[in-house]
């Protein structure tokens, strides 16, 4: 499948940042000289406000008014919205939801056909497939954080694997029914190998307390820790200036031709990040 539009507009963005932060929207509307229901058509995508606005809207939200702007004109999407290709390591990008898009990947080892499976969303069947294409054996399964819409097909995909299931603890406590799943934890700083390939761990809560992503020197796996263009939602300031901090520490600072691969939306890279991403500075 091809992806096509961003996971997030332009007033996702603005709400993220909004509930992110803990601002009221009547709070956020005065500063930005709008009406609260401007802003709320805003959050609801039914309008897109003039540039003065915007820049507004950035100043009173911390964000980066021209990658804001650019947000709001839709002027950015990923040139390689599928990923590349990793030579080595071999990454499938798959769309596992129903009723909206969720991203699961199928990554192996070319040269010892060892394999993994990242977030086994709700369709089981399109994993297996793409495993059973790919000829890999699947060792391990592995979950950036314990949302339902991303380890739906756990079950079923640890059955016709064998593999053991690992998460982060803390999102294994938080994340009722998935006890009985899960064979193991990851740890954060720990390097995860598939065949002859390296992933490190990192911790980046924010969206949930066990949210972590996977880096390969060549990719990373970032679950809803990151989107194309946005970030994964959080509900207090803590958490999204830590997962504002993570990101850049551990994501941003890569080299900018590694490709993010997101729970959602198009997979982006660190540099388009960088010049686009309305978040980061």
């Amino acid at each position: 499948m091809d992806w096509q539009t961003l996971e997030d507009e332009f007033g996702d963005v603005v709400g993220k940042a909004r509930r992110g932060q803990e601002i009221t929207p009547d709070d956020l509307a005065a500063r930005a000289g709008i009406s609260t229901a401007t802003l709320a058509a805003i959050e609801r995508y039914e309008t897109i406000p003039d540039s003065q606005v915007v820049r507004r809207l950035a100043d009173a939200l911390g964000l980066d008014a021209a990658k804001l702007q650019g947000s709001a004109q839709e002027t950015f999407f990923p040139a390689a919205p599928c990923g590349t290709d990793h030579g080595v390591l071999m990454v499938q990008m798959l769309n596992l939801g129903q009723s909206f898009n969720v991203n699961g990947y199928v990554i192996g080892c070319r040269q010892t056909g060892t394999g993994a499976v990242i977030d086994p969303g709700a369709d089981a069947d399109s994993l297996m497939q793409a495993v059973n294409r790919a000829g890999l054996r699947i060792d391990q399964i592995l979950m950036t954080h314990g949302h339902q819409d991303h380890t739906g097909a756990l079950a079923a995909i640890r059955a016709a694997t064998g593999a053991p299931a690992r998460i982060h603890p803390a999102d294994l406590a938080a994340q009722k029914g998935l006890q009985d799943l899960v064979d193991g934890e990851i740890a954060a700083d720990e390097t995860i190998t598939v065949g002859g390939q390296r992933l490190l761990v990192r911790s980046i809560p924010g969206h949930t307390a066990g949210c972590i992503c996977l880096i390969h020197a060549q990719a990373a796996f970032v679950g809803d820790i990151l989107f194309a263009g946005s970030l994964g939602g959080t509900r207090s300031r803590e958490r999204y200036f830590g997962q504002i901090d993570g990101v850049s520490r551990y994501l941003l600072s890569l080299e900018d031709h590694v490709v993010l691969y997101p729970g959602h939306g198009p997979a982006t890279t660190v540099g388009e990040e960088k010049a686009n991403n309305p978040f980061f500075r």
